[in-house]
């Protein structure tokens, strides 16, 4: 799993972006957290 809070801002709201596209592209909230290594309640929010 990634440590988001050690990753540079500009890094960090690159993979946040790049979560929330592949949310409103369809993919479930599961998938999405499985492919960037992040939490499941990450992607929730």
């Amino acid at each position: 799993m990634v440590d988001v809070k050690r990753l540079s801002p500009a890094s960090q709201e690159d993979l946040r972006r790049r979560v929330v596209a592949a949310v409103e592209s369809g993919r479930t909230q599961a998938e999405v957290a499985e492919t960037f290594g992040v939490g499941l309640r990450s992607v929730s929010r």
